[in-house]
């Protein structure tokens, strides 16, 4: 959600109303972040990061993943802290007979809280896999992925 307040530096996940009983603009969001943020154990391992490639046979595939994958991408920026990337990128090559092409990049804080725990375990994680799920189901969508973690 972008944030309302018209002097705001604390990013489009604001939620702070200027003007209500009690607002100050961006303080209380600030500090709501911050406590989110220190109740996070400490990370006990290195970052690790989720390179997925897809192929979408048809455009139509490739919009009904891109309806699901945008607002998903959105929610994963603003509600997991530990999520470092989460970028959806398209192939600049033209659409070849093989498919359209796209990919994500993922990077964690930590595999086992970030990943396995906060993002996999998520509803809309949940949700936004079943729709991918189901391209991949009727052959409309390949997905491959790797994973690394860092030296």
């Amino acid at each position: 959600m972008p944030c309302p307040c018209t002097s705001c530096t604390c990013g489009d996940d604001c939620r702070c109303k200027p003007g209500e009983p009690g607002c100050d603009p961006c303080g209380a969001f600030q500090r709501e972040k911050a406590a989110a943020a220190a109740a996070i154990p400490p990370s006990t391992s290195k970052p690790f990061t989720l390179m997925v490639n897809l192929t979408f046979k048809d455009g139509e595939a490739e919009q009904v993943f891109l309806d699901s994958m945008l607002p998903y991408a959105a929610w994963v920026k603003a509600n997991e802290p530990n999520t470092l990337t989460y970028q959806l990128m398209k192939s600049d090559k033209p659409v070849a007979e093989k498919g359209i092409y796209y990919g994500i990049i993922e990077r964690y804080a930590d595999k086992e809280r970030d990943f396995l725990g906060a993002h996999r375990n998520s509803a809309q994680f949940k949700e936004f896999r079943a729709v991918l799920k189901e391209l991949q189901d009727e052959d409309r969508c390949e997905v491959v992925g790797d994973s690394y973690n860092d030296v």
